[in-house]
């Protein structure tokens, strides 16, 4: 695919995320990864999700940063997106270190 000529891209979940349509969200985020240098995702509108997107969010900015890219939060999570987080664990686990995760979830200066 050509690259875009707009580097930043905003893919925008909303309703419900969970198994039942991972698949549609994880060829939004591929297709944006492709197409984009930094991609913002954002989950404000996110009324109900399962641990699937946590996974596939924390996979994507691998492969983001794998790929010399930025993937971040538009916002820091909230909401939903927020305490499905903290209920799974997912603050404390970090991405590699600890401080990534918060840095990610939370959109703290080493997030960026």
């Amino acid at each position: 695919m050509p690259k875009s000529e707009f580097p930043t891209c905003r893919v925008v979940f909303d309703g419900v995320q969970t198994v039942r349509n991972i698949q549609a969200a994880y060829d939004r985020l591929s297709a944006a990864i492709a197409e984009h240098q930094t991609i913002e995702v954002d989950c404000e509108g996110i009324a109900e999700l399962d641990l699937s997107l946590i996974q596939l969010l924390l996979a994507a900015k691998r492969s983001a940063d794998k790929n010399g890219k930025s993937l971040r939060l538009a916002a820091p999570a909230t909401g939903n997106l927020r305490v499905a987080i903290d209920r799974a664990g997912f603050l404390a686990a970090g991405i590699g270190e600890p401080d990534q995760a918060q840095a990610f979830w939370l959109q703290t200066s080493s997030a960026r």
